[in-house]
């Protein structure tokens, strides 16, 4: 299992805890909602600024020779060349999961002791969305719906969960207010992505993050079902030492 998956699966078993210095680093290290910041090829230089900033992960656009250290973030890679040896090096370089395309090489999915994050395509179908959760993906990457988030859109998004039933990470500006992030939550997301112009803004996203009201009991029934499939039969919260 990887540790975004492992990060994936606490954050949706998050829940807020009394009011004090417990309760506050409780939720520093399990947000119901993750933040990640995707980094293009000439941001590499920004990965560290990003960790420090609070990012749960880091992805990092290039080969593995564009990899930076992400202090306790999980490092991502998104690579051009997504052969088996270009893939083991990155994995090599200390990537933890990689994003991919429909249009990697299939070859990609076999390596060992990596997660895998799909960028979904925008003419993807309902039947191709279903066969999706059988792949060995920890979470799917989606656009942010457009606003205003009507009904409509917002079933959108749940149409795209409830096919995949894989976990959804949100493209975003850092600028998704309070209701509308208890709305993706509730909506199979589990992750919020900003690029690297937003990093100044992932303190206050990450506030707004942990000002999230519990779930109820049907949204933790519903988020049980976020655990990726990849972490399915895992009881214990140490397979990823995160200190």
């Amino acid at each position: 299992m990887s540790k975004l998956s492992d990060r994936i699966r606490r954050a949706a078993k998050a829940e807020p805890a009394p009011f004090g210095f417990a309760a506050a680093a409780r939720r520093a290290t399990a947000p119901s909602l993750l933040t990640i910041v995707r980094l293009s090829a000439g941001e590499s230089d920004k990965a560290e600024d990003a960790a420090k900033a609070g990012a749960d992960a880091v992805i990092v656009a290039g080969d593995a020779g564009s990899l930076k250290e992400v202090g306790e973030a999980v490092l991502g890679a998104e690579p051009k060349a997504t052969d088996g040896k270009a893939i083991a090096a990155l994995r090599d370089a200390g990537a933890d999961f990689v994003v991919l395309t429909t249009e990697a090489l299939a070859e990609s999915l076999i390596a060992e002791k990596l997660g895998f994050v799909l960028q979904l395509s925008p003419e993807m179908d309902d039947t191709h969305l279903r066969l999706l959760s059988d792949l060995t993906l920890d979470a799917i990457i989606v656009p942010e719906p457009r606003s205003p988030v009507t009904v409509e859109r917002l079933m959108e998004l749940r149409r795209i969960w409830a096919l995949t039933r894989l976990p959804l990470l949100v493209e975003d500006d850092g600028n998704a207010d309070a209701s509308l992030l208890q709305l993706l939550r509730d909506s199979g997301v589990a992750g919020i992505v900003v690029n690297g112009s937003a990093i100044a803004k992932l303190g206050e996203l990450r506030e707004r993050i942990t000002g999230l009201p519990t779930r109820g009991k049907r949204r933790e029934e519903h988020a049980e079902a976020l655990v990726p499939a990849s972490a399915q039969g895992h009881d214990h919260d140490d397979d990823y030492d995160d200190d």
